[in-house]
């Protein structure tokens, strides 16, 4: 796998085995994804966020929009307090790069900060 760019299969590889490896049962299941997204952001790869995005919502608990646009809140929740860390361009183009794959009407335009 190449650290400066990361094929989709080694990513999604790389999601599966960070889930599977995840102390869920002391820290929740649904929490490893934080971690994937800061890491990724934090990292250099802001880009790849749009692959996290797409890798969590093949899963059947993000199947209707409602449940993508909280999933949608919660990763920009995640951006936000990450920008004391990182700053704010890596932040955006995170941003940037979900709203780029999320489906029209998945976009939830009633929820801002």
């Amino acid at each position: 796998m190449s650290l400066t760019n990361p094929s989709k299969a080694d990513l999604h590889a790389l999601l599966t085995t960070l889930e599977s490896h995840f102390p869920s049962s002391t820290l929740g299941s649904e929490k490893w994804f934080i971690l994937a997204l800061a890491s990724l952001v934090a990292g250099g790869h802001p880009d790849l966020s749009a692959d996290l995005y797409l890798h969590l919502i093949a899963r059947p608990e993000y199947q209707t929009p409602k449940d993508r646009q909280a999933l949608v809140r919660r990763l920009r929740e995640v951006l936000v307090k990450l920008v004391a860390i990182v700053g704010v361009p890596k932040c955006i183009d995170a941003v940037f790069s979900i709203a780029g794959v999320e489906r029209e009407e998945d976009r939830d335009y009633s929820f801002s900060r």
